[in-house]
């Protein structure tokens, strides 16, 4: 069972025990009110994929805590660290001193893990008037990039505005894990074969428990079909012409096989959300556009996630569920023992049994590249 030591950080009230508690604890935003501030360093064992356990340390911000942190407990503090989480609140009063705080926790850093990888979340952008947030952001992430630019040792920094209110809590959080998965450049390559191999517009791969993203394929322009995954699993890719051989797999023929149609109206862009999850337009014109919502993995991640909180509390279990319109139709369902998988497919000649099988043989491929309890 791998252990990675995450230091959580910043001033007091900055919002970094809401947003743990939103990712790891199933709290609504709502519901954060009611916490309390934290009082020098609370320890949080959280499991993620299975056998990825979070040593999460989340550290209050008042003044007399900084002081103990940079001198009686700098060692016990710093050493170790696979990764620093450090908040800014966006309308602090002290701006300057937080400045210094954080100047102090990189000077700590780099003595004690200088291989650290640094997070930086500009949160409760919320509060920023809509027009000014880029232009606020933007100047609040080179303050940051220059007092990083000061310590010698700091590399691998991102920085990310957030909200507990929206989606961008979710994209920071499902970035910051994913650096913590070591394989997950391969998982990368399969999910992109397993997204070829389904023509599906997209896949994304969620994990089980915080439903945050972990990867995520699209349809490349002119890719050619890769079968290794099929090939390594001993199975047999069939070519599904027509409605009737798709039928006899919903019959219960080819039950080992992974379903793959040839002929077929070619997907070789990617396909706006617009025009993608419901605007007008032929499937020719929708093909042309490769604009995305940068956020819509997070929003659906966010949607189903209070879903499943919500099938929870009527003694339901979440399994799966498929979604259909006149444009496209999104399938998500339990896949490995601790990820959901969503495959897009806006083909309309692309039957549904085909997509559903494959993603039942393709689970046990899964297995091998992504950690289990």
């Amino acid at each position: 069972m791998a252990k990675k030591k995450v230091l959580l950080m910043g001033k007091a009230h900055s919002g970094k025990t809401s947003m743990r508690s939103i990712i790891f604890a199933n709290y609504l935003a709502r519901d954060t009110m009611r916490l309390s501030p934290t009082l020098d360093v609370e320890h949080h064992h959280v499991r993620f994929l299975g056998d990825l356990v979070l040593n999460l340390w989340d550290c209050g911000g008042q003044d007399a805590f900084y002081e103990s942190y940079f001198e009686r407990d700098r060692e016990t503090i710093f050493r170790g660290v696979e990764m620093l989480i450090y908040v800014f609140d966006i309308e602090s009063d002290s701006p300057e001193k937080d400045f210094d705080h954080f100047a102090g926790v990189l000077e700590a850093i780099e003595e004690n893990s200088p291989d650290a990888r640094i997070f930086v979340l500009v949160h409760k952008m919320d509060l920023v008037a809509e027009e000014e947030r880029e232009m606020i952001l933007q100047d609040r992430f080179r303050l940051i990039e220059e007092a990083c630019s000061s310590a010698i040792g700091v590399h691998n920094l991102q920085c990310f505005g957030t909200s507990i209110w929206d989606e961008t809590l979710y994209k920071a959080w499902s970035e910051i894990v994913t650096n913590l998965i070591p394989n997950i450049s391969v998982l990368e390559s399969h999910l992109d074969d397993f997204c070829r191999i389904c023509d599906a517009d997209e896949v994304v791969l969620f994990e089980r428990a915080t439903f945050l993203v972990i990867s995520q394929a699209h349809a490349q322009k002119g890719a050619a079909t890769n079968n290794s995954i099929t090939q390594r699993e001993g199975e047999t890719i069939h070519k599904e012409d027509d409605a009737s051989k798709a039928a006899s797999v919903e019959s219960g023929d080819n039950k080992d096989a992974v379903i793959k149609r040839h002929e077929r109206i070619p997907s070789n862009t990617s396909i706006s959300p617009q025009q993608k999850y419901g605007s007008s337009g032929t499937a020719a014109s929708r093909r042309k556009s490769p604009q995305f919502d940068a956020h819509r993995f997070e929003k659906i991640s966010n949607i189903v996630k209070q879903f499943k909180l919500s099938c929870g509390k009527t003694q339901s279990q979440f399994a799966g569920m498929e979604v259909r319109n006149s444009k496209f139709t999104a399938f998500i369902d339990a896949f490995t023992a601790n990820t959901y998988i969503m495959v897009i497919v806006s083909d309309p000649t692309i039957q549904t049994a085909a997509t559903l099988l494959n993603i039942a043989n393709a689970k046990s491929h899964f297995e091998r590249f992504i950690p289990r309890s």
